[in-house]
């Protein structure tokens, strides 16, 4: 879409593979991302490996001279955190923008906290309770790392922060990062593809579904376990993301499939479930809760982080199981029928125009940011 609207792009990354079809930047190889690993796993210095890939990396921004800079997740073992900060402070002339998917830009570590209640991060983090959670580490002393983390993201002009749910805005005003110009831009999905079946569904099995790309206790893995053991027979277990280990852990009355990258199919269990559960306990903002409804399937989620910023008219929250087979027993679930607004809400579209929409405030001589 911005290339529509005559901007020039091109994606940087440091892990896999892109398409064709876009102008791309690849920083550094599969050997830089094993060494960053290394030094994460066993270090504790995630965003302070790839030294040479990412001053390679900034010889070709230099180039480049960008009018603007989008940022995304930055710790995927592919970036030097201080060599490519002060190449944005060395630059004030550079509009950044920076989208943050979850809280790991403000820990020492965790990318998520909410599901052990650690607030560490408002003050200094120190001894992590959660180190061997994402991204892994056996080094529990955070201190440092929240120190040069802090010293790193701090300071840079003409920077402002986008967050995907009104609850991560809330956490970043809590932080170190409180400083920055802070919005929120829900994300969509695309409703071409994740939209309701045209025929009815099959009433004689109620299915709960479950889909996530990786099943943790975090993820709600053992939720699902405990939910197995009291459901009434009418009901169908369905999870759907499970290593090879977990489908052997199964109860019977559970049915497991591996992670799928077919979305027909993911669309097709979306469509003839009976409803979608999200029993996570660490979440920005699910993308599965609004394919989900999109298709008509209403989803109970926990409320946790931005889930219930996801929710459309017809779906719940709760806070545990138990909370969950009550709400089954006493309130028959219909399928969700997206009301206009909600369904505008849901476009993938409509966040795009609000990231266009902040790429002209940002440009616009007065510097004034809309969105």
């Amino acid at each position: 879409m911005a290339q529509q609207k005559g901007y020039s792009c091109y994606i940087a990354y440091g892990r896999g593979k892109a398409e064709a079809t876009y102008k791309t930047i690849k920083i550094g190889t599969i050997f830089d991302v094993l060494w960053h690993v290394g030094k994460a796993r066993f270090l504790g210095k995630n965003g302070f490996g790839s030294y040479f890939a990412t001053k390679r990396f900034i010889k070709k921004l230099e180039r480049l001279q960008p009018d603007i800079l989008h940022l995304h997740n930055l710790h995927g073992y592919y970036l030097n955190l201080p060599l490519f900060c002060a190449y944005l402070k060395r630059h004030p002339e550079i509009k950044k923008i920076w989208t943050l998917h979850d809280c790991w830009s403000f820990t020492g570590n965790c990318a998520h906290y909410n599901g052990h209640g650690c607030m560490q991060w408002q003050s200094q983090c120190r001894q992590c309770q959660h180190h061997d959670g994402y991204p892994k580490t056996i080094k529990s002393d955070m201190t440092r790392s929240f120190q040069k983390k802090k010293a790193c993201f701090t300071g840079i002009e003409n920077l402002i922060l986008i967050t995907p749910s009104d609850w991560l805005l809330q956490q970043v005003q809590a932080s170190f990062l409180q400083a920055y110009p802070i919005y929120t831009i829900h994300n969509g999905i695309d409703l071409q593809v994740f939209s309701p079946r045209k025929t009815a569904m099959d009433k004689k099995t109620k299915t709960i579904l479950g889909v996530a790309g990786k099943w943790t206790a975090a993820k709600g893995f053992d939720d699902f376990i405990a939910l197995a053991k009291h459901i009434p027979d009418a009901y169908q277990i369905v999870m759907i993301g499970l290593t090879k280990q977990q489908l052997h852990q199964l109860p019977s009355n559970i049915k497991g499939y591996k992670e799928t990258h077919d979305v027909k199919e993911l669309v097709s269990w979306y469509q003839q479930s009976y409803v979608f559960f999200n029993p996570t306990y660490e979440d920005t903002y699910p993308s599965v809760n609004l394919e989900a409804q999109a298709c008509g399937c209403p989803i109970v989620s926990y409320d946790v982080g931005g889930c219930k910023e996801t929710l459309c008219k017809g779906s719940y929250v709760v806070h545990n199981v138990n909370e969950f087979l009550k709400l089954l027993k006493e309130k028959p679930l219909q399928r969700i029928q997206l009301l206009p607004e909600e369904k505008a809400h849901l476009d993938k579209n409509r966040a795009f125009l609000a990231y266009i929409t902040l790429y002209e405030g940002r440009l616009h001589e007065d510097g004034k940011d809309t969105i």
